[in-house]
């Protein structure tokens, strides 16, 4: 719902609920005239009475609900430009200015203006419990707005990290990469039965842990770390020395969390976007900066000449992290070096 939207919306509900605050206030006017409406000539006077004060009610109530919804949803204009305490002292002067004019006017209508310091005190009294009435009101379309958005979110979320676990489980299934983990695992077997039977603890991991995270919107740090790991572990066996990675300062005492798979998307763009040869060695390095709540991933340089890069990845994991925590990750990147900062989320 855009804010075009929403204020026309609020607008629709400002005219009920002047309606419904003009008719409260007839009610204690028709009250006071009953004994008068016995006969014809009081009837008309009667009616002339309350239709007076509808009208009142009615203008009063609309000035100050279309100011607040004005204010409310931000449109343009010469009120919205002024600051908070400015915009107060205009309102109390509204305020006051309109409520003597309307009780000037109430006078001039009235015939019987015998007590009218106690009328103007009910008076006054009656047009704070309406002001009261709009606030709320105001009040009711922010809680509303507010609600309805982080509704849109959730659903944005959800859609992004089921996004974010298809491509993962794509990537993983992918045959390809699968081709290449078995044609390890087969060579494995023969020449080094200690790396076949890693590689399948690792292939293992990294399958468990996608059907592990699939329903939650957080993880702990240390799953991720140990899922990336076991990502890392499995291509360095297809790669050898042409690819290292190493883990820098990330054990720690806290539980801090991180959005699912965020790792694993960085690690696999560094292999997927950089040729690695014996003379093009990928380094691959996840860094813990607990002062900064970062957890940092870098990799060296040098691209592929023809990769098809969408950057669908990292702007899915923007996304999500813009989303969920209002954060998002940071990129550094010059000829030699790729680096995302991820930020890291304490305990939820």
């Amino acid at each position: 719902m855009n804010a075009d939207l929403n204020y026309r919306h609020g607008m629709s509900l400002g005219w009920r609920l002047c309606f419904i605050l003009s008719l409260f206030a007839t009610i204690p006017r028709l009250i006071f005239i009953w004994p008068s409406l016995a006969g014809p000539s009081g009837i008309g006077i009667g009616a002339l009475g309350i239709i007076i004060q509808f009208i009142i009610s009615f203008e009063f109530a609309w000035i100050f609900v279309y100011i607040c919804l004005q204010h409310t949803y931000q449109i343009p204009n010469w009120f919205n430009r002024q600051r908070t305490p400015v915009q107060v002292l205009l309102l109390i002067t509204l305020f006051l200015a309109i409520n003597e004019i309307l009780f000037q006017l109430k006078l001039a209508l009235d015939t019987d203006n015998s007590n009218i310091f106690i009328f103007r005190i009910v008076y006054y009294l009656y047009h704070v419990l309406v002001l009261a009435a709009i606030l709320g009101f105001r009040n009711f379309l922010l809680t509303t707005q507010e609600n309805h958005r982080i509704g849109i979110e959730n659903e944005q979320l959800k859609r992004e990290q089921l996004k974010a676990q298809l491509e993962a489980l794509r990537n993983q299934l992918n045959p390809h990469f699968l081709f290449n983990a078995l044609n390890i695992l087969n060579i494995s077997i023969v020449t080094n039965p200690d790396l076949a039977q890693s590689i399948v603890l690792d292939l293992s991991d990294i399958l468990r842990y996608n059907l592990k995270v699939q329903n939650q919107s957080l993880i702990l740090l240390a799953d991720e770390l140990a899922a990336a790991r076991s990502y890392l572990d499995l291509h360095k066996a297809r790669f050898g020395e042409k690819m290292a990675f190493e883990f820098i300062g990330t054990d720690t005492s806290r539980e801090w969390y991180i959005i699912p798979l965020s790792l694993q998307l960085l690690i696999e763009n560094a292999i997927k976007h950089n040729v690695i040869t014996s003379s093009h060695v990928l380094l691959i390095q996840v860094r813990l900066n607990e002062a900064d709540k970062q957890v940092i991933v870098m990799n060296t340089v040098n691209k592929k000449l023809h990769t098809a890069s969408t950057g669908i990845g990292l702007q899915n994991l923007d996304k999500r992290y813009k989303i969920q925590t209002g954060q998002q990750p940071s990129l550094v990147e010059d000829e030699h070096q790729f680096i995302v900062k991820v930020p890291l989320i304490e305990a939820p």
